[in-house]
C-alpha cells in the first residue's frame, strides 16, 4: 500500500523505528531534530513523487508488518541507464516477528514494480547483511566498484 501524506504520522513513527534499528540506538535517544528533518523530507518528495513509501500490512489484522520507500533522481543517461532515472531502495525493513514471512520481499516487489512503471533505467541498495541473500535472490547484484566518502 503506497504511503499518503495524510499517513505522515505513521510514515514517520516507522522510519524512526527503522533507524533506531539498523544504527543501534537506544530507546532514549532524541530523535526529535532527526524526525523533524525526516518530515520535511517525505512532504516535499511524496508530493512531488520523487520519494514512494509503502506499508506491507497483514490482510487478517490490518496491522502494519513492514515498511519500504524508493528515492528516484536523474542521472546523465547512460548506456546501461538510457532514461536517467535511478531508483535507491531505501528503509526496507519488517517487523522481527514478520521476518522469513515474505514481508520484505512483497516490500521490494512492489518498489521494483513502480520502479519499472517508471521507466527507471537503475535500481540500487544498501542492505544488511542478514538481508543479502533475499537480495541475491531477487536479482541485485553486488557492486565490486562503488565507493562511498567517509
Amino acid at each position: 500500500m503506497t504511503v499518503r501524506l495524510d499517513e505522515l504520522e505513521t510514515l514517520l513513527e516507522w522510519r524512526m523505528r527503522v533507524l533506531r534499528e539498523v544504527f543501534t540506538l537506544p530507546d532514549d535517544a532524541d530523535m526529535s531534530g532527526l524526525r523533524a528533518s525526516n518530515e520535511t523530507y517525505y512532504r516535499e518528495h511524496l508530493a512531488d513523487g520523487t520519494h514512494v513509501a509503502c506499508f506491507a500490512i497483514d490482510e487478517e489484522s490490518g496491522a502494519i508488518m513492514g515498511c519500504g520507500g524508493i528515492c528516484y533522481q536523474e542521472e546523465m543517461p547512460s548506456p546501461d541507464n538510457p532514461s536517467g532515472t535511478c531508483g535507491y531502495l531505501m528503509n526496507i525493513y519488517s517487523l522481527p516477528e514478520a521476518r522469513g514471512r515474505g514481508v520484505g520481499r512483497s516490500i521490494v516487489e512492489y518498489l521494483v514494480e513502480d520502479a519499472r512503471l517508471r521507466g527507471t533505467g537503475k535500481v540500487y541498495l544498501e542492505s544488511s547483511e542478514a538481508a543479502r541473500s533475499l537480495y541475491h535472490s531477487m536479482g541485485f547484484l553486488d557492486l565490486h566498484d562503488y565507493m562511498k566518502l567517509g
